[in-house]
């Protein structure tokens, strides 16, 4: 069966439209790895990460800076994700253009793919552009229905004038603006932008302000003030006439570090390494779930609803190096009501305004000198006549008490099955949660976490915290929490549900994977359940 894409696609100097109506592109772009695993990604993986996409309430993905795995393609195909489709290598040799032949060939029956990109940033530039002109010709030849980008740091030159779309990294409203004054029948991406980065359930350290700061320090987890910005998010996406926003990037990902070292864990994302959430992933939803009104360009319903996070522990500053002896804890929230209550302990600390990121500056909520005392914080959105619409709180730890495992995928929660498929190939994300004595996850457990299959056809390949500065071998069935939680990732080893003569083909190229043993189905495993302690 071949799938045919039927939806009528137009992008416009007025902005993209879908089936005739228009679409506001909120998408993320990733490089394609995840903990454990490396750029070896399951399947199962890439719906998890497809559907937390879906969670912060994107709806399109950028598949930076290289080709696809189709079987992303498919998956985006189901969940209703737009994609930019990205060729590697770019130039007026005819290699490349073969090469991008080939990938519009490859991916033109895919409805979720909306529009080609030749190029990323240097490799678009230069005497690089020149293949501009052969690259559209055969993308034209072989499909003819998508419309052609670069992504580039500049416009109005050879490569501007021949793509079908001004795609943008990196560049803020003035620049967006210019070339719309410039270009004005010209459809405009910002096809990359907005490396605010931020480490997971980091209070202290340094908040990151601007587009991709360099530095050794810890990041903080609050980055809204760069987040909302017209030099990152609101650059395009606070304009109608702007196609849409690509922010890098969804995940965190193996490479490009904030400095050169030891460390290998680029901190760009909006979900760390192992797949937890960072507060930035919340701002997200804030911002384009909730705070848009439903309609084409959302992933799903929200009914007018109204969501608030807290983005700090309540935590005593003694708790931190950097606050040690202070009185006072800064707190920030993100919400999408208009107004946000702090209480700690019952006490009202104040109301505070919260406006959307396309309706100008502050995005959040921000008391910057709460007198701590152990207890209970609580954040109450409101709406504009200050009736409650939401409310969060976090607590101060108590003891150590427990570990508690979860499953984030196989898991009907995060929209990823109910159970695995025993290929050989099958992966689940189990979560380790650090518990103190009322059943919280304790913020700043870093204790070792073991993880074993108890029984059933299955192996711990490994295990990761989401700490960009661990060092630790992920193979090792052992690691330490990073702000109370760890992952352990548990791949299948029976292949019962592989016929024989595939099992046989797969043998010759797997021979010490599941598929190297030459044995039957029936006796790789006396059991359909697995259990991981």
């Amino acid at each position: 069966m071949v799938a045919v894409p039927t939806r009528p696609l137009a992008p416009t100097a007025a902005g993209f439209f879908l089936n005739g109506e228009h679409f506001k592109v909120r998408g993320f772009c990733d490089h394609n790895s995840f903990a454990v695993v490396g750029m070896a990604v399951p399947a199962r993986i890439n719906l998890f990460r497809a559907q937390a996409l879906r969670a912060v309430g994107g709806n399109g993905r950028r598949t930076s800076h290289n080709p696809p795995d189709v079987s992303l393609l498919d998956i985006y195909d189901r969940v209703g994700v737009v994609v930019m489709d990205e060729n590697r290598l770019f130039a007026n040799e005819t290699r490349y253009v073969t090469n991008m032949g080939v990938l519009v060939k490859r991916d033109r029956n895919h409805p979720s793919v909306i529009i080609w990109s030749f190029c990323n940033e240097g490799g678009c530039e230069g005497s690089h552009e020149l293949g501009g002109p052969r690259f559209n010709e055969i993308s034209y030849r072989f499909d003819g229905s998508r419309p052609t980008l670069a992504n580039m740091f500049t416009f109005g030159d050879l490569l501007s004038n021949t793509v079908d779309v001004q795609g943008f990294s990196h560049q803020n409203r003035q620049k967006l603006d210019k070339c719309h004054a410039q270009l004005p029948h010209k459809p405009i991406f910002m096809s990359e932008c907005c490396s605010c980065n931020t480490m997971r359930s980091e209070d202290e350290g340094c908040e990151t302000t601007y587009d991709n700061p360099h530095t050794a320090c810890i990041q903080k987890s609050f980055n809204a003030r760069c987040a909302e910005s017209n030099a990152a998010t609101n650059a395009s996406d606070g304009v109608d006439y702007a196609v849409g926003t690509m922010v890098w990037t969804l995940f965190d990902y193996y490479g490009e570090p904030p400095v050169g070292g030891l460390e290998v864990i680029g901190t760009y994302g909006q979900f760390d390494l192992c797949g937890f959430p960072k507060a930035a992933s919340l701002w997200y939803r804030m911002q384009w779930l909730y705070g848009v009104p439903d309609g084409p360009d959302k992933p799903f319903r929200t009914d007018g609803g109204h969501e608030v996070h807290l983005v700090e522990s309540w935590e005593s500053p003694d708790a931190f190096p950097s606050t040690v002896g202070q009185k006072t804890r800064a707190v920030h929230a993100y919400s999408s009501a208009p107004k946000v209550e702090l209480l700690v302990n019952g006490k009202s600390k104040g109301v505070l305004p919260v406006t959307r990121m396309v309706d100008g500056p502050g995005s959040y909520a921000e008391w910057t000198k709460v007198e701590w005392e152990s207890g209970i914080i609580t954040v109450i959105a409101r709406d504009a006549a200050g009736k409650p619409v939401a409310n969060t709180s976090r607590r101060t730890n108590s003891a150590t008490a427990s570990i508690a495992l979860t499953l984030d995928a196989p898991s009907s929660l995060t929209g990823t099955g109910n159970s695995l498929l025993l290929d050989g190939q099958d992966a689940a994300l189990v979560r380790a949660s650090i518990l103190d004595a009322d059943g919280h996850v304790k913020h700043l457990a870093s204790n070792l976490v073991t993880f074993r299959i108890v029984s059933g056809p299955g192996r711990i390949q490994g295990t990761h915290n989401g700490d960009p500065h661990a060092l630790l071998a992920s193979s090792d069935p052992t690691f330490p929490a990073y702000h109370g939680l760890v992952r352990a990732v548990v791949r299948t080893t029976s292949t019962a549900a592989i016929d024989a003569h595939q099992r046989s083909l797969l043998r010759a190229i797997d021979l010490e994977g599941p598929f190297g043993a030459p044995k039957s189905p029936s006796s790789s495993s006396s059991s359909s359940s697995l259990f991981a302690k």
